[in-house]
C-alpha cells in the first residue's frame, strides 16, 4: 500500500485489491486515500458484506467509483442484481472501469440522478480530491466546480418502468438529496418487503438543500423504520440520540428486525 500511495502522489492510478477480493483503480481522491489507509467505512461495508445474500436486489444510489457496487456484485452473485446510479460522467467512467476490471456483469449502471420529481437539473461537479461531493445543490467545498445537465428520475418511477423485483438493500449517499429521493419513493417504502437502507445523514450535506438530517430520520420513523449506527465487525446498535445523528446510519424496516437479529446482525 505504501508503494500505491507513492504512485498516487505522482499522479498515476494504481490497481489495488479490496478487502472483499475485488480490484480497484486507486486515484488521487478522498475515497482512494481512505481505501489505501484501510479505514474506508469499515463498520458500514462489513455490515453490508454480512447482510447481502445471493439473489438479492441492491440499489447503489450515488455510486461514485463503485466501492459498494463491487461489494454488492460479489455478494448477490449471478442470481442477484445491482443497479448503480451515478449521474456524473466523470465518476461514471471510473465506475465502469472498475466493473470492467473485475469482469462483473450483474451491475447495471444508470446515468440519471434521483429526486422527488423527474426532469433535468444541473449537477455541480467538484474538482480536486473531493469528487464524492458532487451534488444537485452547490456543495460547501473549497475546490473548483463545474456543472453538467443531467436527467433526473424518481425512484418509484424508475422501479415501475423497469419492473424490478423487491429491493433488499439501498446504499443512499447523494450529498443532501436523500430526503428528496425518499419522498420520491413512497410506493417502494409502503410495499413489503422493504429494503434496509444505508443513509448518509450529515448537516453539511443537507444545509444547501435547506433541511436538517433529522427530517430524514422522522420520515422513515413514521413508516416503521428504526435507525442504527454500524459497529465494528458489521453489527448494528440502536440509535440513542436521534437529535444528534451525523454520519452513516442504517434504517431497518420493522419486518426485517427479527431476521437480522436471528442472524446476529443486531446488537
Amino acid at each position: 500500500m505504501r508503494w500505491a500511495r507513492l504512485k498516487l502522489w505522482f499522479g498515476s492510478p494504481v490497481r489495488v485489491r479490496l478487502p472483499f477480493g475485488s480490484w480497484w483503480m486507486a486515484e488521487d481522491d478522498f475515497c482512494s486515500h481512505s481505501i489505501l489507509r484501510g479505514d474506508f467505512e469499515n463498520p458500514e461495508w462489513r455490515f453490508v458484506e454480512r447482510f447481502l445474500e445471493p439473489g438479492m436486489t441492491v440499489l447503489d444510489i450515488g455510486a461514485h467509483h463503485g466501492f459498494y457496487s463491487l461489494l454488492a456484485s460479489v455478494k448477490v452473485g449471478s442470481s442477484g442484481r445491482v443497479i448503480a446510479f451515478e449521474p456524473s460522467p466523470r465518476e461514471r467512467e471510473k465506475l465502469l472501469r472498475n466493473l470492467a476490471l473485475n469482469g462483473y456483469t450483474n451491475v447495471q449502471v444508470e446515468d440519471c440522478a434521483l429526486a422527488e420529481a423527474a426532469g433535468r437539473q444541473e449537477l455541480i461537479m467538484v474538482g480536486g480530491i473531493n469528487t464524492g461531493c458532487n451534488s444537485l445543490r452547490r456543495p460547501n467545498v473549497k475546490e473548483p466546480t463545474s456543472s453538467v445537465a443531467v436527467r433526473v428520475e424518481t425512484l418509484d418511477g424508475y422501479l415501475a418502468e423497469h419492473r424490478l423485483p423487491p429491493v433488499d438493500f439501498i446504499k443512499l449517499d447523494a450529498e443532501g438529496a436523500e430526503l428528496a429521493i425518499l419522498k420520491g419513493a413512497h410506493t417502494m417504502l409502503e410495499s413489503r418487503p422493504r429494503p434496509v437502507i444505508q443513509c448518509e445523514l450529515e448537516e453539511i450535506r443537507t444545509r444547501p438543500w435547506g433541511y436538517h438530517p433529522r427530517e430524514v430520520v422522522v420520515l422513515l420513523d413514521t413508516m416503521g423504520y428504526r435507525w442504527f449506527p454500524p459497529q465494528s465487525g458489521g453489527v448494528l446498535k440502536p440509535v440513542v440520540d436521534k437529535a444528534g445523528v451525523d454520519g452513516n446510519f442504517f434504517a431497518v424496516p420493522e419486518e426485517r428486525m427479527e431476521p437480522l437479529r436471528a442472524r446476529g446482525l443486531l446488537a
